[in-house]
């Protein structure tokens, strides 16, 4: 089995760097009890829940 690994670039790689950073704080913070998982939802639940989703696509060819 072959598998393929994409070389990152080192923008990348920063990037990557700095999310892990903020998911650890996350991490903590939630273990610590200051904030709740649910506080930390990019779209909160409330509006989540209240939300429709309407398909327009008619035909799929």
């Amino acid at each position: 089995m072959m598998t393929h690994t994409r070389k990152l670039k080192h923008s990348d790689k920063v990037l990557i760097a700095a999310k892990r950073e903020r998911q650890e704080k996350s991490r903590v913070l939630v273990e610590s009890g200051e904030r709740s998982q649910e506080s930390m939802f990019f779209i909160a639940p409330s509006i989540a829940r209240a939300a429709k989703v309407r398909h327009r696509v008619l035909s799929f060819g």
